[in-house]
């Protein structure tokens, strides 16, 4: 029934122009009339253009209705069907579903606008007495309050522009009534609810608009809140509802019928998100959250499922939400991995009535994850020292719903490491992917890099974006550094002459009952019976006494032996492995069997200049170890552990001799005790310790203790870190 004012008075084309220009992007006026264009036209056209945001409120004979966002103003434009888009003037509008007609809101008041002429058709005055529910034509369907309890009205306006007041009647008493969206528009489909000793009593009311009165409704099953989704149409009634054990069942009757099919349905935790819509004798629905979710969504996309036989089609990638058009069909506010966002035509085919799609509209936004920028993708050579051993990396993407991993690899040795965002960064789409600058456990290496950037969309819409790049990591050679990684290393030899390198940094990050990486040296090292590191090489005692130096490559290899001298027979223990001269290079120190120490001033070359005597009585230790600088003096210090596992520190004077001992503490024995330089990076030197025995099949401690540069306390008095590994050798 449509009831139009006076005159169903054409706006006047000043006030047009007003709107126009109170819109402020129009060159014609905002209501002007214009020729109808048929809905199934856009068939054959482009698709229409339209901002970012778009959602689609009705949808007409026309044209449509729809929503977005400039800032945060909401935007309302009337689209026809032949791309000719219309901005409402600013204000609210709300939709008047399946028509031409918008209805504007502006306080208390109501007024229909018929966007195919250019008309005002009627306005409504609520004042304080009604509550607006819907629109169905010229209809509005409003609660007024009587007698303490919400009745549901029809208003109207006869020719005099009288409003005519129509109570609708027939409605179960009682219970709390609704009108239902996504009806079609010649259907006045109601909801209604009571809550009644802790027990929800649910129907559906279709009225017919003439008589303003109840033609069927529907009893509700099992719901525990307010029934929804629902979606009526010329020919059918559909809603969601659970039976016994709480599965969902989708629920249909035909218009003129009291008679109620049920079957099983998708499952949903909280069925009231569903949107649903229905296109001919097919029942439409998505869960509107799927684009923007966290993991797939266990409906897949916008599906169709048809009324009489339950097969079921996808339709679109998702939709966020459904409208029904004049022709029996809906507009689909959503997406596809093929043509993006906008918004989409569902209608019956002609022949079997099978749901078909058409894009109506695009954003121009991809419904799949995009990277939109690189603006920190690693390339060309960085330096790790001069990045604090961190190498930033970020990508922005069109979504924030995404899990993206970076993976590096060494081009030389095949390592690899990875980093994982998450999320990105809080209130944007950026997702940031700092390398740590370690491979696995690994300080990484200098070199040639490759990486590859992974990211998913975690909502399982579309295929993930993928990016690979390439850079080269540059640092500084460090004291006992051998593998080029910027992290001291450690010697061990198996019991079968094999020579391994195991890097510090790796052993620091293990956990229980691991297994460190080693890198091989090569085998035949039992030629030798004392293999003492230096800070850039070795040096090994053959069981002639030829004393032998070994250079590090910088890439886990070592130069081929030069020979240092013969004669070293006469020692019993060496060290070597820090500067105890001052001058920069590495030295050596000998105890001979009498108890004398002497000292071996480096050349920088892994030979030696003539001996120094240091002095005698050193004979009451098992174990030296020159450490570095480790408790502040002006060079390298020494520790010496005398036969009763105690440890004592002689801090370097800075000229080969050292200050007088002093006690470090005892339960030092047992340990193989080595100084492979400053582990930490505070500036001062370190010590590893692990068991003196072959301890390569079984669990091994290794501890850490890290060099305080005080003399008085050497090292920190709580219990030192350390971690339980297998298959770690001796150490050197």
């Amino acid at each position: 029934m449509n009831h139009l004012s006076p005159a169903g008075r054409r706006l006047a084309v000043a006030a047009a122009v007003a709107l126009a220009v109170t819109a402020g992007v129009l060159t014609a006026p905002a209501l002007a009339a214009g020729p109808a264009v048929s809905a199934s036209a856009t068939t054959q056209q482009q698709a229409i253009s339209v901002p970012p945001g778009t959602v689609a409120l009705s949808g007409g004979r026309t044209g449509f209705l729809s929503r977005h966002k400039e800032g945060e103003t909401d935007v309302y434009m009337w689209t026809r069907y032949d791309g000719t888009r219309t901005p409402l003037p600013g204000g609210s509008y709300e939709a008047n579903p399946g028509t031409d007609t918008v209805v504007r809101t502006d306080g208390t008041t109501r007024t229909f606008l018929d966007m195919a002429t250019g008309e005002e058709l009627v306005s409504y005055d609520l004042g304080s007495v009604y509550g607006a529910l819907r629109y169905q034509g010229t209809t509005l369907v409003a609660s007024k309050r009587v007698d303490n309890w919400q009745e549901l009205h029809l208003l109207d306006k006869d020719d005099q522009g009288r409003v005519m007041d129509r109570t609708v009647t027939g409605l179960p008493e009682g219970m709390v009534w609704r009108a239902a969206e996504n009806s079609d528009p010649d259907v006045l489909l109601l909801r209604g609810f009571k809550f009644t000793d802790g027990i929800w009593e649910q129907r559906l009311a279709v009225v017919d608009l003439a008589s303003a009165s109840v033609r069927a409704t529907y009893d509700i099953q099992n719901n525990k809140n307010v029934v929804r989704p629902v979606s009526g149409s010329r020919t059918h009634v559909v809603w969601q509802e659970r039976d016994a054990e709480g599965k969902a069942i989708l629920a249909m009757a035909r218009r003129g019928s009291q008679e109620i099919s049920r079957s099983k349905w998708v499952e949903r935790a909280n069925e009231t998100t569903l949107t649903l819509g229905l296109a001919g004798d097919w029942a439409v629905y998505s869960d509107p959250d799927a684009l923007t979710a966290l993991r797939p969504s266990s409906l897949a996309g916008l599906t169709a499922q048809s009324l009489t036989t339950g097969e079921t089609v996808q339709l679109l990638a998702h939709a966020t939400s459904v409208v029904p058009t004049a022709d029996g069909g809906l507009i689909a506010t959503g997406g596809t991995i093929e043509h993006g966002e906008g918004l989409y035509r569902i209608t019956p085919d002609a022949n079997d009535g099978r749901p078909t799609v058409s894009v109506l509209a695009t954003t121009g936004v991809p419904t799949v994850l995009t990277a939109v920028s690189e603006p920190l993708a690693p390339s060309g050579v960085i330096d790790l020292d001069q990045v604090g051993g961190k190498v930033p990396a970020a990508w922005t993407l069109s979504r924030s719903n995404a899990r993206v991993t970076l993976k590096l690899v060494h081009t030389a040795t095949g390592m690899s490491g990875t980093v994982t965002a998450w999320a990105p960064v809080t209130g944007t789409t950026d997702f940031r992917l700092d390398w740590d600058g370690f491979l696995d456990k690994f300080p990484a290496y200098r070199g040639a890099y490759t990486w590859a950037m992974r990211a998913e969309p975690t909502n399982g819409i579309g295929p993930a974006v993928e990016r690979t790049g390439s850079f080269t990591v540059t640092r500084a050679p460090r004291p006992h550094d051998f593998d080029g990684n910027g992290s001291p290393d450690i010697f061990s030899r198996s019991s079968t002459g094999v020579l391994s390198l195991y890097d510090v940094g790796q052993l620091r990050r293990m956990t229980y009952n691991e297994t460190p990486r080693r890198t091989g040296i090569g085998g035949g090292w039992n030629v030798y019976d004392r293999i003492v590191p230096a800070t850039t090489g070795l040096v090994a005692r053959d069981k002639y006494g030829v004393l032998w130096s070994y250079e590090g490559k910088g890439s886990g290899t070592l130069t081929p032996r030069k020979r240092v001298g013969g004669g070293w027979n006469i020692y019993d223990k060496l060290t070597s492995g820090s500067d105890l001269t001052g001058d920069g290079r590495n030295d050596l120190l000998a105890t001979d069997k009498a108890g004398v120490l002497w000292l071996y001033p480096g050349k920088g070359d892994g030979t030696f200049v003539v001996r120094k005597r240091v002095g005698g009585g050193w004979g009451v230790y098992n174990q030296l170890t020159a450490t570095g600088n480790l408790a502040g003096a002006p060079a390298g210090d020494l520790v010496a552990r005398d036969r009763s596992g105690v440890l004592w520190l002689y801090l370097g004077k800075g000229d080969g001799t050292f200050a007088p001992r002093v006690r470090v503490g005892d339960g030092w024995a047992g340990y193989q005790i080595t100084g492979p330089g400053d582990l930490d990076g505070d500036g001062w030197s370190d010590l590893v310790t692990a068991p003196d025995t072959d301890s390569s099949s079984s669990l091994t401690y290794v501890r850490f203790y890290y060099g305080t540069g005080q003399w008085k306390t050497p090292f920190p008095t709580t219990e030192p870190p350390g971690a339980h590994m297998t298959g770690l050798g001796p150490l050197l």
